[in-house]
């Protein structure tokens, strides 16, 4: 069997946003919204904070977020890490997209994963889709490449939406 992720993309190019839009920060959850599969989007319940804080990898600067409890951000879940994080700068805000691909004897299975977070002012939007579909491919073919290429063209699984209001700065660094 073979499993492949591409999580991120590190070389530069040029893009089309400004990664001037810094996230970091402590924000109060004002919604959450949710579906699986994708579809009429219901309430769900997350911790009512959440932390923003950036971090680099080769030099590559990106965001991250974690849950919390606490206004101040200090008691908080663990987060996505890498694989969670926002590394492209867009226009407001940032992107982060994970491919993935697993699959043995001709099936594979494909996930594609985008999400985005925009400011405006204090508010904050961040919107997650996730896409993935198990279709007859030689090993070969089964690559992250493919998931990426097939994109939001595949079935979509799970869909969230939360909008949070900034409240503060957060817990100073380590």
């Amino acid at each position: 069997m073979r499993i492949a992720l591409a999580a991120l993309t590190l070389s530069i190019v040029a893009c089309s946003g400004d990664d001037s839009v810094d996230l970091t920060g402590v924000y109060r959850v004002d919604s959450s919204v949710g579906s699986q599969p994708c579809g009429v989007d219901a309430n769900v319940t997350i911790p009512p904070y959440l932390l923003f804080k950036k971090d680099e990898i080769f030099g590559q600067p990106y965001f991250g977020y974690e849950g919390c409890t606490d206004e101040a951000g200090t008691t908080c879940s663990s987060g996505g890490g890498v694989f969670g994080g926002l590394f492209e700068p867009i226009d407001g805000g940032w992107r982060g997209v994970i491919s993935s691909s697993s699959g043995s004897g001709g099936r594979c299975s494909l996930g594609y994963r985008e999400e985005t977070a925009l400011l405006d002012g204090t508010i904050l939007a961040i919107e997650a889709s996730n896409y993935g579909e198990t279709v007859d491919l030689t090993e070969d073919k089964c690559d992250p490449d493919e998931a990426e290429r097939r994109g939001d063209g595949m079935p979509c699984l799970e869909h969230a939406r939360i909008t949070a209001t900034r409240i503060g700065p957060g817990p100073a660094s380590e």
